[in-house]
């Protein structure tokens, strides 16, 4: 499982803290670096939304989102749902 680690440092003092500092802050550079490419691309103003559970577990550590809506893709399934409920009555 992902998590973050217990320090902002990202170095580790042992072998598993480093991997789980390596792949958490691999994460972070990745998201970042991403959004920014995104960004210098479409070259306009852009609102980043973080979807899914681990949204809020990178939130923390980056200032690349604008948004967090974790429950985004069941939140849409329930509005498609009701919108067929509404169309079949």
């Amino acid at each position: 499982a992902i998590e973050a680690p217990s320090t902002d440092s990202v170095i580790g003092r042992t072998t598993e803290s480093q991997m789980i500092i390596g792949i958490y802050w691999g994460y972070v550079a990745m998201i970042e670096g991403l959004t920014e490419r995104i960004k210098a691309e479409l070259a306009r103003p852009l609102t980043v939304v973080a979807t899914g559970g681990l949204a809020t577990l990178f939130d923390k550590h980056t200032d690349a989102f604008d948004a967090i809506e974790p429950d985004l893709t069941i939140q849409g399934l329930s509005l498609l749902y009701d919108i067929a409920a509404r169309s079949s009555e």
